[in-house]
């Protein structure tokens, strides 16, 4: 049996279903692939962690250990004058994040590990990844939004008396539902939001660090004409999170949504990988592959071409349920 928490308060979001065999046949997915690039004692930390929490060693994924056990510091290590785990966490994130956008984005299983802590998580990716499609790909219709069902809505609890008999009961029962309004059901917020992440630079060249940030600058300005959205960079949707809670962001950000994305580049073409997800579940509900010369037109014209493709895909994808057909 798998630990979900520790006395320390550490907490493993592991969902039931997933056993050790699984997680740790993803660990050897991760180390083994050529996309997970990061320095050797950078995958003794993700072994180490993930190791530990299989154990039930949760409380000791500290700082101090990692420091001690992982890269070989003495006892007298200062968790306060050596950051070598914040920074090597930091790497370690974003190694995962790589290999998730690339190799791993069609695996069952993701590990993550979430800032402030060491400790992983594990869960079940839902991926619906799109075939590639050109520059200029067609939409799909958008899926028939889930119907909740009419018995959900009405089912309401009703006391009767037990020394009643069945007949004087369920006439009681009658009655009072025929004379108690029902509520309407609650009614999904129509305010969305879209946290848009930074495109990733996977080309190792510099000039394409440019492209990146027009990208979703671009993509930015396209979709904040729809009234129905309501846009935040990444860096705006963070600084809300560590000073709000929860009810808090739900109320400020509405229905939250997340669209990231990578690029890459090779034999003269670009390739740029897009995906939209939900913001509190992390399922993928879109992605598109989109590809094109790196030589045919102006850099700028890319940008723009490329970003209303994506802004139109993400507009079709969250309209509002009411509006929805």
């Amino acid at each position: 049996m798998m630990p979900t928490s520790s006395s320390s308060g550490s907490v493993s979001c592991v969902i039931p279903g997933i056993s050790e065999d699984d997680i740790r046949a993803q660990l050897g997915r991760i180390l083994a692939s050529d996309d997970f690039k990061v320095p050797e004692r950078v995958r003794r930390f993700l072994s180490f962690v993930v190791e530990e929490t299989l154990c039930g060693r949760t409380d000791r994924i500290k700082a101090y250990a990692i420091a001690v056990e992982v890269f070989g510091r003495d006892a007298n290590f200062d968790v306060l004058d050596d950051p070598v785990v914040r920074i090597e966490a930091g790497r370690l994130r974003r190694g995962l994040e790589r290999y998730y956008l690339l190799e791993g984005s069609t695996d069952p299983l993701v590990i993550e590990i979430a800032k402030g802590g060491y400790v992983p998580s594990f869960r079940w990716q839902l991926n619906d990844q799109i075939d590639p499609a050109p520059l200029s790909p067609s939409d799909p219709a958008p899926d028939e939004p889930p119907r909740p069902q009419m018995g959900a809505r009405l089912r309401r609890p009703w006391l009767v008396g037990a020394t009643s008999a069945l007949a004087i009961s369920s006439l009681v029962a009658f009655l009072a539902m025929a004379n108690r309004p029902v509520p309407a059901a609650p009614v999904s917020p129509a305010r969305l939001s879209l946290v848009v992440k930074p495109f990733v630079n996977l080309t190792e060249k510099a000039e394409f660090e440019v492209f990146a940030a027009g990208l979703a600058d671009d993509v930015i300005s396209q979709l904040v004409p729809n009234e129905e959205l309501t846009i935040f960079r990444s860096q705006t949707s963070a600084a809300l999170e560590s000073s709000a809670s929860a009810a808090q962001i739900d109320r400020q950000l509405g229905r939250r949504h997340i669209l990231e994305g990578v690029i890459r580049a090779g034999d003269g073409k670009l390739r740029i990988t897009s995906r939209l997800l939900d913001g509190q579940t992390t399922a993928i509900i879109w992605s598109g592959i989109y590809e094109a010369d790196q030589n045919a037109g102006s850099g700028f014209d890319l940008e723009t071409n490329i970003a209303a493709k994506i802004a139109a895909s993400v507009s079709l994808r969250l309209r509002p349920p009411a509006k929805m057909q």
